[in-house]
Parts: structure tokens; sequence; C-alpha cells
């Protein structure tokens, strides 16, 4: 049994005044390894870290009332949660200096940070059981907040001012629990998680980074954003393939599902209030045009910063269009056989560029999940990093595609964009897949099926192509059919579609503010589905700050200094 480090033994924080430590490097106080709830089933996951900057606490373990730091007191500052979610699997609270920790910059500003795990889709309790299926990685969220709120008193930080950060599931539970806020559904599920029934899970501010949301369309957008791309690269998704007739005629079939279903959703321009379509053709209508202008504003940003020495590249801006530069990528894993790809290289693209896995000295019964790879050994085994080996690859021309007058960039179309520029990384389907064993899959089984099928589209694209590819049809279609009409699943894929709370029937503390960040070079999921994302909270009344990052690709999308910016502009006013 894997020794869990659990620093409290209560619910009640002031009974770990001795617990807390200093740490010299950054310069905060750190009590970690708290265990949020006393029914967790898995508690290493269930686990979440503290940090705060020095001047507001003493060394005591009390709150300090006269410390300030960037104007801020311990009774004033904004208290930073940062969930850990990857990938809607089970996932750990990080340490400071750990893989996927993005705390210091928060702790330089003079913020409280706290990092908090969650179950995931692979979660297993005593009994064997799958005990972390949708919606239970928010349930976990949500949970520790009420912990916080709990525990409130004893910490410094202005809970009413409490900023949820995440990205890629992490955006997604970042979204959820803004739009979620103290929302009746979940109810039951924080009882049964022993949560605190009388505080509150809303929050005051959302940071999300390329959300995976609104997974019951999330292949129709797929299919329309790569329609033009019939090839997919190797990546945590699947091995690099070639589209068969068969998945030719199935993306045909859901890209047009999709233009439907988007325009379905009336959307507006938040500028001028006028409708966004999307033509029969998929590359027509203000609403394609809508994305058009948000990735032209995203290059001419880039372009920009880097004609003013913003960025630590160091090329010039017509090097960049020429293409006369290199830059770094992670080196292809080996394919199969004898020297093929560990589980640290399967699951790198699950971590982000760059995190540092760790490899695992011996191999248990079952494979390691990516929240083993990122969690800390047990005090006094080493941790022994996965660094992902990096290649310098020369750029690319971008004059077929990409026009710059000094000014403003543009883009001559989507299609070229993706063929030149951000390829397809998934097959089709690339979320509800033909196999059934995706990670969204595994999001919607049950306490003993590993994985569901959860989109009825797809089931009616297979239907109609049953004459064109009859073997397709026998071998895909009765897996689809088999959850059609289950209200149990259908249930579980409502619960976590953060759409299905804005501006609907449904009762959440929402909060006034959302930042949205996407890397133009995201291929996890289309573009589409973040902008949708935004559109439907601007049309709520909500404010929303949304672009995307250019060149970056499914990670914390971002410009140095730039979040920062934004929390002090909605918290000093």
């Amino acid at each position: 049994m894997e020794n869990i480090v659990i620093t409290n033994k209560t619910l009640e924080l002031c009974d770990c005044r001795d617990a807390w430590f200093f740490d010299e490097k950054y310069q905060c106080w750190c009590l970690e390894d708290i265990l949020y709830t006393d029914k967790a089933t898995t508690p290493k996951f269930q686990r979440l870290s503290i940090f705060v900057p020095a001047p507001y606490m003493k060394e005591n373990g009390e709150i300090d009332p006269n410390g300030e730091k960037n104007g801020y007191t311990a009774k004033t500052v904004p208290v930073i949660f940062e969930n850990n979610s990857a990938g809607y699997m089970q996932m750990p609270h990080v340490w400071l200096d750990g893989p996927r920790c993005y705390a210091h910059p928060y702790l330089e500003k003079g913020y409280v940070y706290v990092s908090c795990g969650n179950r995931g889709h692979e979660s297993k309790n005593e009994k064997g059981e799958f005990c972390g299926r949708s919606p239970i990685n928010l349930v976990d969220l949500k949970t520790g907040i009420r912990f916080l709120r709990h525990n409130a008193k004893y910490l410094p930080g202005d809970f009413s001012r409490l900023i949820s950060v995440g990205w890629s599931a992490g955006g997604a539970m970042s979204t959820l629990l803004a739009v979620t806020g103290n929302n009746k559904n979940f109810d039951s599920y924080l009882e049964e998680n022993g949560a605190f029934m009388d505080e509150s899970d809303a929050v005051y501010a959302s940071q999300i980074y390329c959300p995976i949301v609104d997974l019951e369309h999330a292949d129709l957008a797929y299919e329309w954003m790569f329609c033009a791309d019939h090839e997919n690269e190797a990546s945590p998704a699947g091995p690099a393939g070639v589209m068969t007739p068969f998945e030719e005629a199935l993306s045909e079939l859901l890209k047009k599902d999709y233009i439907a279903y988007f325009n379905s959703l009336k959307l507006k321009n938040p500028e001028d209030g006028s409708d966004l379509n999307i033509g029969e053709d998929g590359r027509s209508g203000s609403g394609y045009e809508y994305l058009m202008k948000k990735l032209n504003e995203s290059a001419t940003i880039f372009l920009t910063k880097l004609g003013n020495g913003e960025l630590p590249e160091t090329y010039s801006v017509e090097d960049y269009l020429k293409g006369n530069y290199t830059y770094e990528v992670p080196a292809p894993a080996p394919g199969p056989g004898p020297d093929g790809p560990d589980d640290a290289e399967l699951m790198r693209g699950h971590a982000g560029p760059g995190v540092a896995l760790q490899k695992m000295d011996q191999k248990p019964m079952e494979p390691p999940t990516l929240g083993d790879m990122v969690s800390r050994p047990p005090k006094g085994a080493p941790y022994h990093p996965f660094v992902p080996p990096m290649m310098e690859v020369p750029g690319k021309d971008k004059a077929s595609w990409l026009s710059w007058d000094g000014k403003k960039a543009e883009i001559s179309d989507l299609d070229t964009y993706v063929l030149n520029h951000r390829r397809r990384m998934k097959p089709c389907t690339s979320f509800d897949i033909l196999k059934g064993d995706s990670g969204e899959n595994k999001v919607f089984g049950t306490k003993t099926i590993p994985a569901l099928h959860f989109n009825s589209r797809i089931t009616d694209a297979i239907e109609a192509l049953k004459e064109r590819f009859p073997e397709e049809y026998e071998r895909y279609h009765a897996s689809y059919e088999a959850v059609r009409g289950d209200e149990e699943l259908a249930r579980k894929v409502y619960l976590i579609n953060p759409l299905n709370y804005i501006a609907t029937e449904e009762k959440s503390d929402a909060p006034e503010f959302y930042r949205i960040r996407v890397g133009a070079s995201d291929a996890d999921t289309s573009l589409s589905v973040s902008m949708t994302l935004a559109l439907k909270i601007a049309a709520a009344g909500k404010k929303v700050d949304y672009q995307m990052v250019w060149d970056q690709p499914h990670c914390e999308a971002d410009y140095p200094g730039e979040v920062i910016e934004w929390i002090e502009k909605i918290c000093r006013n």
C-alpha cells in the first residue's frame, strides 16, 4: 500500500499551526498534503496545498494582521485556486518547483495560492470500483473550496475573492466552478463526498486556459475545424494515421451536423449584437468570419510584440514570416516494439509542453497514471523525472497564407491555416472515438464498466452510412446504439457541460469576471469550442476577456504577466 502523507488529523486547520514551514526560495509559508474530506475514497488525489507569501503569517502559524505585500494585507489579498486536472484523470496537488506548478508569478505578486488535486476517470475505491466518473472531478474541487472557506478564519486571504484557474480539462473545471457555483445539482454528490454543506463553492472570477468542454458536440466541432486535413499526427490520442473512406464520409456528416448545431445556438457578436452563423459550406458566414477575426488578432498581437522586442524570441518579424528561424518541439516518441515508448512517453502530451514526468522505478500491477507520474514520491524517496527529449526544427515560410502590413496580420482562410500551420492531431472520431476507449469515453463509464460511448450524433451518422459502408456499420453501430436512451449517462454528460448553466433556467451563483486564453496552435479541440463558450458568457451579461495566443499549443497559453494584470484590474477596483 502506498504511503500517502496527510498533514491534518482533522478537517480543522487550527490543529495544523505547527505544520506550516517556510520556503526560502519563494519566501512563502507552506501547508501541504491537506486532506479536504474525511470521506476520501482515493486520498492520494483528494488533497490540497496552501502557499502564503511571507508577510501574511507569523512563525507560529497565525495570521499577521499587520503584514503587507504589493498593497495587499492578509484580509484583502486574493486567493488563487488552481486545479491540476488533466484529461479528466485523477491528478494530485502540486508542490513548488514540481511538475505542472504555476504558483510562482502569483506568489511573487503577493497572492495566496492553493493547488488542489482531484479524482478522475481511472480512480478506484477500496472495492476496486471506479469512483471518479462524471461529475466527481468537479465535485472534489467544489469540496476543496468549501473546505477552505470552512477554515478561512485560520488562513490569510480574502475568500470572497477566490479566483479559479485551470487548463485543458482543468480549464473545463475552472469554467464549471464559475458557472455552477452553489448549484443544487451537485448537493447529493457533495454530501456523499463529505463537503461542508453550509459553505459556498462559488468563485469570484475564472481564468480558463484551453478548455475541453461541450463534449457531446466536440467530435462535430473537430471535424468542422479540421475537415480539410485527412491525416492526423501521433499524439496521446493515438498513432498517426490517414482517414479511410468511411472516416472521410463520417467526418463530412459530423461537419454538417456542427454547422446546424452552431447556428441553433443563436450566438451574437459581442461588438455589435449581430447574429453569428456559419454558411452551409462551413467556410462562410459571420460565425466563421468572427473566428477568423480572433485568429487574425492573435497573429497581430504576436507580430507586434515580436517587432517591439517584447518576446524572448531573438529573430525578426521578417525572419519569422519567411521561416528563417528554428524552434524546439518534443522529439517523436519511439514506435511500437521492444524499444517503443514507455509510460512517461505516452503520457507526456497530457502533461503539458516540457513538463518533467516521473519514471516509475518498478512496474506496478496496473500501469501508472499521469497523476502517479507527477506526484511527489514518499518522504525520503527520490523523484526521478523524465524530461521529454526536444529537437530543433526549422520555421516555415508563411507568405502563402499570412500577410502583415506592419499593423495588422491576416490569414487567407482556415483550411490553409490548418494544412500549413496547425495540422489535425486527432483522428475521426476524436472524443467519443470509434474504439470507445478515449479518456472522454472513460469519463462516462460506470462503477464497473471502464468506458461508454456518449454521442448519439455519431450513432446517427454511422446509421446514415450503413448502405455505403456495411462492414463499418456492423463493427461500430451496435456499441453506440447500446447507450441510446440511457438516462443516467445523459445526466452525467449534462452535468459537466458548462453551456447548460449559462443563461438557462439553472440557478447558480456565477461570477462577473472570466478570462479565456487558448493557444492558436491548440489542436486538442476545435478553436470554435472556446469561442462559443466566450460568446455564451458574454451574452449572459458577464465580463469576458477572450483571446487566442499565437503559436501556443495546448497549455497555459498566455503572455508573461498578463493574467496578473487582469487579476489586478478586477480586484483593485
